[in-house]
């Protein structure tokens, strides 16, 4: 590796304690403007379009026009979305039973 190809932000000393301008790759993509309902909105959504999917694999595959390995990552991506919303769904409802359980 190059040392004239790394940014000159990366190499750049910073005071302890100053927030580096850099942001990580897993938040770079996340609006941070988004509520916590419209995320999950958009997750139920995702979960929805991914399970259409599937099922459209699925027939395709029945009538001789798809592969069954496309058809079974489809599958499986639609089965862990959905996974993932209804791990939500059960973490909100505990949440809300908790504070439900709580004396006022």
């Amino acid at each position: 590796m190059d040392i004239k190809s790394v940014p000159p932000a990366l190499i750049a000393p910073m005071p302890v304690g100053v927030d580096s301008a850099l942001k990580s790759p897993s938040v770079e993509g996340a609006d941070a403007g988004a509520s916590f309902a419209d995320s999950l909105t958009a997750a139920v959504q995702d979960a929805n379009a991914k399970s259409q999917a599937a099922d459209h694999a699925v027939q395709a595959l029945m009538v001789g026009e798809g592969s069954l390995h496309q058809t079974m990552i489809a599958m499986q991506d639609a089965s862990v979305a959905m996974e993932m919303v209804l791990a939500v769904r059960n973490k909100a409802l505990e949440a809300y039973q908790e504070i439900m359980r709580m004396p006022v």
